[in-house]
This record gives C-alpha cells, structure tokens and sequence, in this order.
C-alpha cells in the first residue's frame, strides 16, 4: 500500500530502516555514496550508515580514501538506500564533510569488533598507497587485518585514520512499487532553510 509521506524526511528514512531491519532484509541501513572528484569523475561505493538523525546521517571511512578525497575537493553528493524486498527506495541529495576528531574518538568503541578490525587495517596500509589507482599487494589487506586481530583493536583507540563523515541532505525522494493495478508513487522533499516540503513527483 502507497504511503502519504510528510514531516521530516529523516524520521521517515530512519523509519523505513526499522522497518527493512525488522522484516529481515539483509544490511538494511547500507547505502550507495555517489561523489565526484574536482575533475567531474564520479565514484560509487556503499557505505554503512550508523546514525540517522533530525538532520543528517553519518558514517564512516579511511582517510584518505576516495571518497575522502572527493568529498575535499567537492562535498556535494547523491546516496541511495534500495530495499527491493518492500518495493522502497529512498534518494537523497547534499553534502557531506568530515566532522572533527571528537566524534570519531567516540565513535569507535561502538562499532563491531571486525569493522575495528578492518580500521586498523587501513591504518598500516594507507600510508604506502599511491594514485590513480591506489593497488596494494595481493594478501596485504589480509595479513594487516591478521595483525590487527592480534594487536586486539578493542583495547586501542581510533586509528588517525579513522573517520566521520556526515551527510546532510537538502533534498531527499522516496520511491514505493505499485501494483498490477496501481502506479508506482514518488513523494519529493525539499528543504526550503526553516523547514521541509513535500509533493509527488513522476516516479
């Protein structure tokens, strides 16, 4: 059934994640960044989204990473979360920036050991990385997380590399599957600086 959406388009995507999470879809709150370097050239990664708020939703990277490096050079960006099991998908569009070294201090201890794992990881590795194409040897990001494993993460603070990055969107849509019977719906919101609005758009 087509919802009518309204209010504050974060209370609605943070819902439609209890939602998907609830009803067993797979990784529920991963999302698809787009961002583009200074010359234009656009990259697409999914990231994995911690927290949703009034206003804006975080993550986390490596740094320098790609998206790092586009994000310094041009913080406008497009993300997409798709749950294809409830016909929804959510499109959202703004920008997004490091925050500072205190939220990611305190971020850290609440991430999952693995993805700990995997920051310290990144941290002995980044440091030898070389463009365009940034190759690192083959087994490398297995053996460094080996080495992470035994150093025990858990017991160490945030790796330097180690970062928050938020995402505040100016603009979010909401797409719904329709039926055999029924068209498929998408309900636009734009905000306008005091607040948001909201109206259907051809999906």
């Amino acid at each position: 059934m087509i919802e009518t959406l309204t209010g504050n388009p974060l209370d609605v995507l943070a819902r439609w994640v209890a939602e998907a999470e609830a009803a067993g879809v797979p990784m529920p709150s991963t999302m698809t960044l787009a961002t583009a370097d200074a010359d234009g050239n656009p990259h697409a990664r999914t990231v994995l989204v911690t927290t949703i708020d009034d206003h804006s939703l975080r993550f986390h990277s490596s740094s320098p990473t790609a998206k790092t490096r586009d994000l310094a050079d041009n913080p406008r960006v497009s993300a997409v979360f798709h749950w294809p099991a409830l016909g929804r998908q959510a499109i959202l569009t703004g920008a997004a920036t490091e925050l500072d070294r205190a939220v990611t201090t305190a971020a850290y201890p609440t991430r999952p050991r693995t993805l700990q794992l995997v920051a310290w990881a990144y941290e002995d590795l980044t440091p030898a990385l070389r463009g365009p194409d940034y190759e690192v040897p083959a087994g490398a990001v297995e053996k460094a997380f080996a080495a992470a494993a035994a150093r025990d993460p858990q017991t160490l603070p945030a790796p330097a590399s180690w970062t928050t990055i938020e995402l505040r969107p100016c603009g979010v849509d909401f797409w719904q599957v329709g039926t055999e019977t029924t068209p498929a719906a998408k309900t636009r919101f734009r905000s306008d600086g005091a607040g948001w609005r909201s109206f259907p758009v051809l999906p």
